[in-house]
């Protein structure tokens, strides 16, 4: 009986520990993919100036860290949904992980093709072989084929971290202004996605990007808040 006890004590502090680096890495490389490309900063509604930004911007490597950090998320808090200790909290956070699933597929494919298929028109087209029409024409394309996918996985990837943000609140393992902070963020980043795959009037992709930081804030905290609780664990049960 001990053995099994310590087996499941060695398992949980894997879990918190796992979930903590991977959601401290996915961080790290979302804001760096983000600093990269600046999206802010695109001049949308004008496809000529759009590729001129892009293809000044380290666009491929910026696409392929935003795909990997959120793949990172996904599997931190798949980890840390299973490493809460209350039974309704944990069952809450796995109803959370098919949503989670799907949103991750949906968002690393849209990051994906809109990082290559944009850069690969960008770069034809700063380099003489699209002229305008063509290249206007391949930009309304692409904007057609990625905006629905975008969007579509910017609110679930929020209803998904809303769902496990609730489910840490009520574990209450985590600091409630920390969970609070998640459900905002989370809730936010999910009503602002669903405004834009509406089409309601006044959205735009700009209003995601208070809600997107409120939720990176809380990913940091949150794996932060894991790695503490591991150390302490293994001070308290070096075995």
């Amino acid at each position: 009986m001990s053995e099994r006890v310590t087996l499941d004590a060695r398992a949980h502090r894997f879990q918190t520990r796992s979930a903590g680096i991977l959601a401290l890495l996915g961080t790290v490389l979302t804001i760096i993919g983000q600093l990269l490309q600046q999206r802010a900063d695109i001049p949308r509604g004008d496809p000529l100036g759009v590729f001129g930004y892009i293809d000044g911007k380290p666009w491929f490597v910026a696409a392929l860290l935003g795909v990997f950090g959120m793949l990172c998320w996904a599997a931190a808090f798949v980890a840390a949904g299973h490493a809460l200790r209350d039974p309704i909290s944990r069952s809450i956070a796995r109803m959370a992980e098919p949503l989670l699933v799907v949103a991750t597929v949906l968002f690393a494919v849209n990051y994906a093709h809109d990082g290559f298929s944009s850069g690969m028109l960008a770069q034809q087209w700063t380099s003489g072989e699209l002229d305008p029409d063509a290249a206007t024409a391949a930009y309304r394309v692409v904007e057609i084929l990625v905006g629905g996918v975008s969007t579509l996985s910017q609110a679930l990837v929020g209803l998904a971290l809303a769902v496990y943000a609730l489910a840490m609140l009520r574990s209450r393992q985590y600091p409630r202004v920390l969970s609070w902070l998640g459900i905002v963020g989370t809730v936010g980043w999910f009503l602002a996605g669903s405004a834009l795959f509406l089409r309601l009037p006044g959205s735009s992709f700009e209003l995601l990007l208070p809600f997107s930081g409120l939720a990176t804030v809380w990913v940091l905290g949150v794996g932060i808040t894991l790695l503490r609780r591991n150390f302490s664990d293994v001070r308290l049960d070096p075995s």
